[in-house]
């Protein structure tokens, strides 16, 4: 069994439907649903659910929330090594307009973690290191992300990174984000994110030149399906339709059981496959009742 340690974000996902016309003072009745979320967690637990053992390194408030994120953890399989802010919380609120989505992110205590408080034994017998694109745009966490950078490094893991969204990623700077990249890492962008690094708009032509600068990955193509590598090799899967839902997490599900399924056995036909039926679930699973 592989043994990957993640590190990032740990949030509750709050997701709503933008009332087509909402005044200042009204009140609309519509369905909200919420759930433990976070790029990192999302992938943990996904990984956890597709095989692996996995320990998380986050950080949550002291508040109820964090009680429940943490026991999003353990519940999956997760070896929880959490540490507690007095910041509250991370919280993003995910906001449907038609099949539009936009996200409006309170980071909390994520920005809390101490690489003095990092436990070492989470990395006892670890193989893989996966890491929230959000830790290479903040500074609160630089120094965390270069200590565990540099065990990593010292253990030969193998690294993977789920990018941030492309507005991040552009306000922050392409090629400064590109620079802070492991070599080696396993990267695994959706569509516009792979656009933006790659300055292209073609599938096949943003697949060519990541799989030129990352050994292993896949690109996201929502409805379309996804385009993994490794090294020369391709696959394309084109998932089965679903009702439509919000895809917050979507993609770190599919990084998740990615990752698991590829560690466990190197075919990039098979983990894309496992990924696509991850991604399908993590987005059945947040479409609220009516």
């Amino acid at each position: 069994m592989s043994r990957i340690v993640v590190l990032g974000d740990l949030n509750l996902d709050v997701h709503a439907r933008q009332p087509a016309t909402l005044l200042p003072g009204d009140e609309a009745r519509d369905r909200l649903h919420a759930a433990p979320g976070g790029s990192a967690g999302t992938f943990a637990r996904t990984a956890a659910a597709h095989g692996a053992s996995v320990a998380f390194l986050g950080c949550v408030g002291t508040d109820l929330i964090g009680d429940l994120l943490i026991r999003s953890l353990t519940d999956a399989g997760v070896d929880t090594y959490v540490q507690r802010a007095a910041q509250p919380s991370g919280v993003i609120l995910a906001l449907e307009r038609g099949d539009e989505r936009s996200m409006i992110c309170s980071r909390g205590a994520n920005d809390g973690i101490r690489p003095d408080r990092i436990d070492a034994s989470a990395f006892d017998g670890a193989t893989h290191l996966h890491i929230s694109g959000y830790t290479f745009l903040s500074e609160a966490q630089r120094l965390t992300l270069d200590h565990v950078l540099t065990v990593a490094g010292a253990r030969a893991l193998s690294i993977s990174i789920d990018p941030p969204p492309a507005n991040l990623i552009r306000a922050h700077g392409v090629a400064g984000f590109l620079d802070r990249l492991p070599d080696g890492t396993w990267l695994f962008p959706n569509r516009t994110e792979g656009e933006l690094l790659a300055d292209l708009r073609n599938p096949e032509s943003i697949v060519r030149w990541l799989s030129d600068r990352f050994p292993v990955g896949a690109l996201t193509l929502g409805r379309d399906g996804a385009i993994a590598w490794a090294a020369d090799r391709r696959h394309t899967a084109a998932p089965k339709p679903i009702e439509s839902a919000d895809p917050t997490g979507a993609g770190d599900a599919f990084a998740g059981a990615f990752v698991a399924a590829y560690l466990a056995h190197p075919d990039i036909a098979s983990a894309c496959d496992a990924a696509c039926a991850a991604a399908r679930a993590h987005l059945a699973a947040g479409i609220p009742p009516s």
